[in-house]
């Protein structure tokens, strides 16, 4: 059978919210879920994005349309 129960850790050990019917000694074992959103985490990665835009600027606004002569010094004609 399982049971759920909910617990604070503190001082290294599981204390109990409310009282188990457990007998002293009882081997346990201990779930701990998963955060659903890590704190000061950014999980999908768009907080990042956003702070690197416009960050790396090189003054050219035909980036796209001469890439090629950009990266291979082949120039359009």
């Amino acid at each position: 059978m399982t049971t759920a129960v909910k617990a604070i850790y503190e001082d290294g050990v599981f204390k109990p919210k409310e009282p188990v019917a457990l007998k002293e000694r009882t081997e346990v074992e201990v779930l701990i879920p998963a955060e659903e959103k890590p704190i000061g985490q950014d999980p999908t990665g768009w907080k990042a994005i956003e702070a690197m835009i416009g960050s790396m600027s090189s003054g050219r606004h035909d980036a796209s349309e001469s890439h090629d002569e950009y990266l291979y010094g082949n120039r359009r004609d």
